[in-house]
């Protein structure tokens, strides 16, 4: 891959062919996202981990079934999966796969704001991201609701949403999926108390949620 500037690649795009006419946009939109990351990444710290791509190219398609069937192709995992209706995008074996905009937006209404597919982008990095900074121990990144809250977070996405701190506890306590409008604003509650690079290293503790728990 060509390296744009320090720590932004140009990653090699493979599209339905609909969506040939969107390339160059859709190009742009890929160097943004890592621009996007990198900013997130210097202002904590964090820049060391951004320097090399995670991505070696990227894959996206014009209908949500084209894209699970790529995502089984290249991870493996089982046909039988059901996947959660809003899976959008996934970043595997360094390939970041995803719908296109324009399905995203059927997909998943409530992630439609300004820059969204941008953000969706950095959103899988950011996971890879996390693992990073955790030196590849993928059972330290915590719980769903925190590892998609960081990512949420981290990538600008859903920021209007609010919670009631009730809730909040109740969705600590259960490990089924809710809605990422949710995720995100429990990790941005829990970081008016704390700071990230602490819940990040707390994250993977066993009495994570007592820690949270502290005056």
């Amino acid at each position: 891959m060509k390296m744009i500037e320090e720590g932004i690649y140009k990653i090699p795009l493979v599209l339905s062919e609909s969506l040939e006419p969107q390339r160059k946009e859709l190009e742009q939109v890929l160097v943004a996202a890592q621009r996007r990351l990198r900013k997130f990444a210097i202002r904590n710290g964090w820049s060391e981990f951004v320097k090399e791509s995670f991505t070696e190219r990227a894959e996206i398609y014009d209908s949500q079934n084209k894209f699970i069937k790529a995502v089984i192709r290249i991870t493996g995992i089982d046909p039988s999966t059901q996947f959660p209706k809003e899976f959008s995008a996934c970043l595997e074996q360094k390939i970041f796969m995803s719908v296109s905009p324009e399905v995203y937006s059927q997909i998943y209404p409530e992630g439609v704001e300004d820059r969204f597919f941008e953000k969706l982008v950095t959103h899988e990095m950011v996971h890879r991201l996390h693992i990073r900074i955790l030196n590849g121990n993928e059972e330290a990144m915590g719980p769903i609701w925190f590892f998609e809250g960081f990512a949420i977070y981290a990538a600008g996405q859903l920021a209007n949403y609010t919670i009631d701190p009730i809730e909040i506890w109740w969705i600590l306590e259960n490990s089924e999926r809710t809605d990422y409008t949710k995720y995100g604003a429990i990790f941005r509650y829990f970081l008016k108390r704390f700071p990230i690079q602490k819940l990040i290293e707390h994250a993977g503790d066993k009495d994570f949620l007592r820690w949270l728990q502290q005056d």
